[in-house]
């Protein structure tokens, strides 16, 4: 059965209880779709599944890559050695996570585009930093006719860097993308905001309890730590707590702070998106929506 199901939506929002209560409904086995949480070294602060969860349901690609640069383009690779594994145990795939680019690749598909060199990726963090994104854009400008482009400095940095190397928009190697998950059933899970920030301060004064200090000592430790690690929510300001440039009361102000900065454009950009047409938004309390239930059991019934 060539079915597949995503439940998403933002930080906080309960999205791995909602996938443990399909698992006593369905024969599910979880994928994990969040970028942070493929790192070994974040068991806590990535809020991985613990040990007693994982025996609830199979899980995968959780904790297995060391600190390093880690691309959608591996994720993706990986997930489709897992995912005919585990349709011929005649079990359902479940995508857990919050990673919108992750969704979208494997619903939508990804295109073949080059890999930069470093050298020009250095030199257009460079020209970021000594000239500015308005700089930068005006330098995009050349080569884009729409003249839109993010704030976000990763993306611009990887665009110009893209320009400089190859001399044409990163766009212009997009052509036509094959799904790896056709007609999947999204699930989006929801909470109103206002509990997502109350779960959020909670949990990271949880993390803090169970050893988040400590995990981020050992990190601060790396020669170099992975940019993608450095998103993990709370690990930058820890960090700053462990080299004593951050009191631990300031670390934890300004990590629960960019946490729910952060939940905010998260449920913002959820709100807005539709990856398939097979779509459900629910609202997860502490009952359990048995409605999905039903909507799951048509999808899994019909060809």
């Amino acid at each position: 059965m060539n079915k597949t199901i995503f439940v998403v939506g933002p930080t906080c929002s309960g999205k791995n209880d909602f996938a443990y209560q399909l698992s006593k409904n369905f024969k599910i086995e979880i994928i994990n779709c969040d970028s942070i949480q493929v790192y070994r070294d974040l068991k806590i602060l990535s809020n991985r599944p613990n040990k007693i969860e994982e025996k609830i349901v199979p899980h995968h690609l959780y904790g297995y890559i060391q600190n390093k640069v880690f691309s959608v383009q591996k994720w993706l690779d990986d997930v489709q050695i897992i995912l005919p594994q585990i349709r011929a145990r005649g079990n359902i795939p479940v995508f857990v996570g919050g990673t919108g680019l992750y969704v979208q690749s494997l619903i939508e598909g990804i295109s073949e585009i080059p890999v930069t060199q470093k050298k020009f990726k250095d030199e257009a963090e460079q020209m970021l930093l000594s000239e500015g994104a308005d700089y930068c854009i005006d330098f995009l400008n050349k080569f884009y006719k729409e003249g839109i482009f993010p704030r976000d400095r990763q993306r611009l940095v990887n665009r110009v860097a893209f320009c400089l190397e190859f001399n044409v928009v990163m766009e212009s190697f997009y052509g036509n993308r094959k799904s790896i998950t056709p007609n999947s059933l999204v699930i989006q899970v929801f909470k109103p905001k206002k509990e997502l920030y109350d779960f959020a301060e909670k949990r990271f004064d949880l993390m803090i309890d169970n050893g988040a200090i400590e995990e981020a000592r050992d990190i601060a430790q790396y020669k170099d730590i992975s940019k993608t690690l450095l998103k993990a929510h709370g690990l930058p300001e820890l960090i700053q707590y462990t080299k004593s440039r951050l009191s631990l009361e300031d670390a934890i102000f300004d990590g629960k702070h960019n946490t729910k900065r952060y939940i905010k454009r998260q449920f913002t950009w959820w709100n807005n998106q539709t990856f398939s047409p097979l779509n459900i938004r629910t609202y997860y309390k502490k009952s359990f929506p048995i409605d999905v239930i039903e909507n799951i059991s048509i999808y899994l019934k019909n060809e």
